[in-house]
């Protein structure tokens, strides 16, 4: 069933085009930049779809440009972002992936850099989700700390798998951490454009 590389190929990249379609459908505003930033997304997640050193180089640049933007996004629709909680909360992310890049890459993989610079943006998105969360416990911020939490196990999952320990196991693992986080981003989008009167009465996730 995992060998069946024309389902993979039809079914895989439809994942961001469905929230893109739900989200206009859903939202308001209809922010160009989350629809990039999912565009991006979506390139990187057909680049993987293909295990040679240069679609992995392309996959790691397409969502490279996407940490970026979806650290744009949260600080746009999160607000101010204190320095001193935003710095404590992120070193223990950039220790982490620190040792997972020493344990499973090399200076002379093609890769190295991109991945280097995609560990301290996802560091840094998840310093500003954590630090976020912990001063504003609001439903926004409540999908933002979820789906933050699915995408360094994602990264986890990528890094192992690719580099360190391959296991037909990781696929689905992969595919369901990778599904689940995009729609809590997606969620969390929606939650942060409310006005802020609805988001006062606002105590947590919700899946309805």
């Amino acid at each position: 069933m995992f060998e069946w590389k024309e389902a993979l190929v039809f079914f895989k990249p439809l994942l961001m085009p469905t929230l893109i379609a739900a989200y206009l459908f859903a939202s308001d505003k209809k922010n160009l930049i989350y629809i990039v930033l999912m565009l991006f997304a979506l390139s990187s997640n057909i680049f993987l779809l293909w295990s040679t050193p240069e679609f992995l180089l392309y996959s790691s640049i397409a969502i490279l440009i996407n940490r970026i933007l979806t650290i744009y996004i949260v600080v746009k629709l999160t607000g101010k972002v204190l320095l001193l909680p935003f710095v404590i909360a992120t070193i223990p992310f950039i220790f982490v992936f620190s040792c997972l890049i020493n344990m499973t890459m090399t200076a002379d993989s093609m890769s190295f850099y991109p991945t280097i610079i995609n560990g301290l943006l996802i560091a840094s998105l998840s310093g500003i989700s954590l630090s976020q969360y912990v001063l504003n416990d609001n439903r926004a911020n409540s999908w933002l700390a979820i789906s933050t939490l699915l995408f360094v196990v994602l990264v986890f999952l990528f890094m192992i798998e690719k580099y360190y320990i391959s296991n037909i196991a990781f696929l689905p693992m992969s595919a369901f951490v990778f599904s689940i986080g995009h729609y809590a981003f997606y969620r969390f989008v929606l939650e942060a454009e409310k006005p802020e009167k609805e988001k006062l009465y606002d105590n947590g996730p919700s899946l309805g």
